[in-house]
């Protein structure tokens, strides 16, 4: 079962934090020829992509990795002064091609006071 993690994206600014990946004993996961994208959209499993990750794996051996997400690619959301809810989700693809969703939440797009 996934991780449910929500996330806060200022409009005017980015989000970047480092994360790691660990097994079910809370070793961390070797992400050596894996790959790794995280995806938003409007509503889970629905309509189109709004914005993608960039995410930085700089620790493969460890699991750790940064995932960097910019306001500026939300300029189309509707709603620039509330806080907007989308759902994102990261999938990690092993080298032998299986696929799996470790981390899943909500987006929560805040306006920002210093555009």
């Amino acid at each position: 079962m996934p991780l449910n993690l929500d996330i806060a994206v200022p409009r005017n600014a980015h989000y970047s934090q480092d994360w790691q990946l660990n097994d079910n004993e809370g070793n961390p996961l070797d992400l050596s020829g894996d790959a790794l994208e995280l995806k938003v959209r409007a509503v889970a499993g629905q309509g189109a992509v709004i914005a993608a990750a960039d995410i930085d794996v700089h620790d493969p051996a460890n699991g750790i990795f940064t995932v960097t997400l910019a306001g500026s690619q939300f300029i189309g959301v509707q709603g620039q002064s509330e806080t907007v809810r989308l759902a994102y989700d990261l999938r990690h693809t092993f080298s032998d091609g299986i696929k799996y969703i470790p981390v899943e939440g909500q987006i929560l797009l805040t306006p920002g006071a210093t555009y």
